[in-house]
């Protein structure tokens, strides 16, 4: 995939930027949690903060809490190399999201999240700046920034101004059901998101959501692939857990990579950490063979790390992962030799 060149970032994220209070420790109930270590969240914070520490050119646009949490986010920002300038401090008294983590088992981790009426959700479109995505050869947005107004409407004005300039428009369709009204109403906002997108990244579940009026029988990948390409879209790329991941491309190629066998911590974060590996194998015109592959090495250390974003590695730190613990082919298990 070719991007704009001569641009300030490679890539803007767009969406929730939050509070994460992660759990100090594991495999025990929330009552006997002693503490917590924040960081910053959301699924795109995740990723900017990922590629950011991994070499891209990285901003943010969104809108955050006006008090001491909104400036931690600000402060985490401006340490990470994060360009600031589309993020907006609430003035209405709106609290930033919050998750808060359990780790019950290496398998059965969760968060209790806080999302009802947050500051992400505030953005406006006359808080979207069309000479910050001008100035990016690429925007990220998630699909949680569509569920409720005026967030879904700053969402599509940031995706006109990305299509008018020729900035690339990717989609991470990041369902979670929290905030949306019903089936209908998601699968509606992801149709009408996917007719600007270059690229759309989803599991089968999110696919499934996404089709719930055009095709709600469909379980296939390549069926919902091909769906997305007769929009216009250029890249797919079905996440499927533990089997590993496939990448459709509009001449019918697939590509389908498996998982580094990983001494797993807990289950939250390896899907934006992915992310962040791939965009950046995107970015430096890898084949998509290699870029999946760092996406995989980036998903396996956040799986044993102690966080998300915190836990993303830098690129010299994954690739030596992937030196010394190649993948397994797709759909293989672990125990399989």
């Amino acid at each position: 995939m070719n991007f704009p060149t001569g641009r300030d970032m490679d890539i803007i994220l767009a969406g929730r930027a939050g509070i994460d209070l992660n759990a100090d420790r594991y495999n025990c109930p929330f009552a006997d949690v002693p503490s917590f270590t924040k960081t910053v969240g959301g699924s795109p914070a995740n990723i900017a903060q990922g590629t950011s520490k991994l070499g891209l050119k990285t901003g943010f646009i969104g809108k955050v809490s006006g008090d001491g949490m909104g400036d931690y986010i600000f402060q985490t920002f401006r340490k990470a190399g994060i360009n600031e300038e589309g993020i907006i401090a609430d003035k209405t008294g709106a609290r930033n999201c919050l998750a808060i983590t359990e780790i019950l088992s290496p398998t059965n981790s969760g968060s209790y999240l806080y999302r009802e009426n947050t500051a992400d959700l505030l953005l406006e479109p006359s808080d979207i700046s069309e000479d910050y995505v001008k100035r990016s050869a690429a925007v990220l947005l998630s699909g949680t920034a569509f569920s409720v107004s005026p967030s879904r409407e700053a969402m599509l004005t940031l995706m006109n101004y990305a299509k008018k300039h020729g900035t690339r428009v990717m989609l991470d369709l990041d369902y979670r059901p929290y905030g949306w009204q019903n089936h209908e109403e998601t699968a509606l906002y992801y149709s009408m998101a996917t007719e600007y997108c270059d690229v759309v990244i989803g599991n089968r579940e999110e696919f499934n959501t996404m089709e719930y009026l055009s095709m709600p029988e469909n379980r296939d990948d390549k069926l919902s692939a091909e769906a997305l390409f007769s929009k216009g879209v250029k890249l797919v790329i079905a996440k499927d857990g533990a089997k590993g991941s496939s990448a459709y491309l509009p001449d019918g190629k697939v590509i389908k990579k498996g998982v580094i066998p990983t001494n797993i911590k807990k289950t939250f974060g390896s899907g934006d950490a992915y992310a962040a590996g791939l965009l950046y194998g995107l970015f430096n015109q890898w084949s998509l063979d290699k870029a999946m592959e760092l996406g995989s090495a980036c998903a396996s250390i956040v799986l044993a790390g102690d966080s998300c974003a915190g836990a993303i590695p830098t690129l010299d730190e994954a690739q030596e992962h992937l030196r010394k613990y190649p993948l397994k082919a797709y759909g293989e298990r672990e125990d399989e030799d």
